[in-house]
């Protein structure tokens, strides 16, 4: 089949998708409001629910009173709503009560939190205002990337390991490589426009880094804790793609994203275990539908995502974290992969001595831990006592040990700098190649 003509049916398949959600969200707001999507008289705005799926908000403003349709297009199902300019009360056509929106609209700009009642699940909502009835896309087609920037801070070299993994959202790390020093940066960017923290290891606050960045371009200001501004500008950058796999239905949600580097080796294996891990889900999914109180707002949510740590020519290194709702459990996998081999790097791989390193490792957990804000906490004793902390990620400035992700404890980490590692190491690469980074 020409290429042509699979576009014009592609074309053909979206126009018919788009008149039916079209038709389906006209027929909810005429019998709730009195008035079509597009109705002068009401305003329509596309939004995103968690991130993840996407929905219509339509309202509708009567004396002192605001009446809406929350839409949900892939289910082709609404939600009533009424209320005020700053909470909207939400039920069903039967009048059965799904929860509350406490939001506020500014520069068209439609932003708030849903409060479902059944599991008391709080929710973001997230859009903008649409003067055409939206086809609402999957979560990801949501811009989201990675690269790995190198530029200057002032007059010192500057490396930036970022990703954008949400509707704003930013992570990754920052390391200056006169000082050996890296950092974990994480904040938003609306409309190119950032507000980044830049944190420690230890968790304490370094600095901010404000003014712009996009995909391709970073001009921005880092102002440290004494205050002072320094320039950030970009000077090259590796980009990649990131693969994003989701489903959203009246039982379950989840999402999935990781990254793509255009290796096989590395894209393949990711691949399948995203394959593995959504066969699971589709578990979870079919078990799930048996439950009678199910709603498009709390449906149990599973999630993926990769937690940047390096990402430069030679290197790729990330925590590769899941969320499982069923028993509300996460799960850690370290990933480190040798751009040039071509193959992901073991423990093994690395040291001489793989149980002296796990030892060394869980006095350095146990010290740190010691002084912990829970110190006294049963439960935080016991998972010091049965976690195996031996997960890491390479960075620029040393070697990154971590527990797996705690729901309460959060995910602890001790930085091990290549020069305490070097007599450990099976091999000197690493550490000369991030000795000369410049």
């Amino acid at each position: 089949m020409k290429r042509t003509n699979i576009l014009l049916i592609l074309l053909i398949l979206w126009t018919f998708i788009g008149y039916s959600q079209t038709a389906a969200l006209d027929k909810f707001c005429m019998d709730y409001l009195g008035e079509r999507a597009n109705s002068l008289k009401v305003k329509t705005y596309a939004v995103r629910i968690d991130e993840m799926e996407g929905g219509v908000v339509v309202l509708k403003k009567e004396q002192e009173t605001i009446k809406g349709v929350l839409y949900f297009p892939k289910e082709k199902k609404a939600l009533q709503m009424r209320g005020s300019d700053a909470i909207l009360y939400l039920r069903d056509k039967q009048g059965f009560d799904h929860g509350e929106i406490a939001y506020s609209i500014e520069d068209d700009q439609f932003t708030g939190a849903i409060l479902s009642s059944l599991e008391q699940k709080t929710s973001t909502i997230k859009g903008a205002f649409t003067e055409d009835v939206p086809v609402i896309p999957p979560a990801c087609y949501v811009d989201k990337w990675l690269n790995y920037q190198q530029g200057t801070l002032g007059e010192e070299t500057v490396h930036l390991y970022l990703e954008r993994i949400g509707n704003g959202d930013i992570q990754g790390l920052m390391y200056l490589p006169n000082y050996k020093i890296g950092a974990f940066v994480s904040g938003i960017i609306v409309d190119g426009v950032v507000d980044l923290m830049v944190t420690s290891n230890a968790g304490i606050k370094m600095g901010q880094i404000t003014g712009r960045l996009k995909k391709d371009h970073f001009n921005a200001l880092y102002t440290d804790q004494k205050g002072i501004r320094k320039k950030i500008k970009s000077t090259s950058i590796i980009s990649d793609n990131l693969s994003c796999y989701s489903d959203i239905t009246q039982n379950f949600r989840y999402s999935i994203i990781y990254p793509k580097l255009e290796v096989s080796s590395f894209d393949d294996t990711m691949d399948q275990r995203a394959n593995d891990w959504i066969k699971t889900l589709e578990k979870e999914k079919t078990k799930n539908k048996s439950s009678r109180h199910n709603t498009l707002l709390n449906a149990p949510s599973a999630y993926s995502f990769v937690d940047l740590h390096c990402r430069d020519e030679r290197y790729f290194s990330g925590y590769q974290i899941a969320y499982l709702p069923n028993n509300h459990t996460y799960t850690t996998h370290a990933l480190n992969f040798d751009l040039r081999k071509k193959s992901f790097i073991q423990m093994d791989d690395l040291f001489i001595s793989s149980p002296q390193i796990k030892a060394m490792v869980r006095v350095a957990f146990q010290k740190k831990l010691a002084t912990h804000t829970l110190k006294e906490n049963p439960d935080f004793k016991k998972w010091i006592r049965t976690e195996s902390f031996d997960n890491f990620v390479i960075q620029p400035d040393g070697i990154l040990f971590s527990s797996n992700f705690h729901p309460v404890f959060g995910q602890q980490h001790v930085l091990f700098p290549y020069l305490l590692l070097k007599p450990y190491l099976k091999s000197k690469k690493i550490y000369k190649y991030f000795r000369k980074l410049k």
